[in-house]
């Protein structure tokens, strides 16, 4: 019964991690959007993210939902 013990927890630990990662890169997207939106003074930006690719960097994009 420990065996199948010891198996989980690596399942759960991964999964913990991939939570945080996420949770970082949203707080990182936003950091990033109010740093756009201060850059070109824009007021409103409800409705979209900041969005980073190889070609372009950061960008503004609508969001996906």
């Amino acid at each position: 019964m420990t065996a199948l013990t010891n198996r989980q927890k690596p399942i759960k630990n991964l999964s913990s991690k991939k939570d945080s990662l996420v949770d970082t890169v949203k707080i990182f997207s936003d950091i990033t959007r109010r740093d756009i939106e201060k850059s070109y003074n824009i007021n409103n930006t409800q409705g979209t993210e900041a969005y980073y690719s190889n070609r372009y960097g950061w960008t503004l994009r609508k969001t996906i939902d």
